[in-house]
């Protein structure tokens, strides 16, 4: 810095333009950034939300599979459908998808086994 006061002050309004500058810069950046990610965010949720929509349809479809095997028998009801699990972990999904078929599988051949008459020898 100098010595004379005009120089003093015209070097204090350049650094504290420049500095103003650089601040709105770094806001436009983050701004640009800030909705990338919102908008990012909005697409994950959308894919969740679908993949939720086609859990549901397919579990639901396993359900009435079941359920069709019991209409008629009185002494077995099918219940009300199943409920999402708010305990379930999402990393999981694929694991709790294998498990229903093979137990719809276990259940209709327990049934078979329950309500067809076995042959005396």
């Amino acid at each position: 810095m100098t010595d004379d006061p005009v120089a003093q002050y015209k070097e204090i309004l350049d650094l504290t333009r420049q500095a103003s500058q650089q601040l709105a810069d770094r806001e436009r950046r983050r701004r640009v950034e800030v909705v990338t990610e919102i908008a990012a965010a909005e697409r994950a949720i959308k894919q969740a939300t679908e993949q939720e929509e086609q859990v549901k349809k397919e579990i639901t479809g396993w359900w009435r599979q079941v359920a069709a095997r019991v209409v008629g028998m009185n002494w077995i009801t099918p219940g009300r459908p199943p409920e999402p699990d708010p305990a379930g972990r999402p990393d999981r999904l694929d694991t709790y998808l294998a498990e229903i078929e093979p137990a719809t599988n276990t259940f209709a051949a327990a049934l078979r086994k329950a309500i067809w008459p076995k042959k005396i020898p």
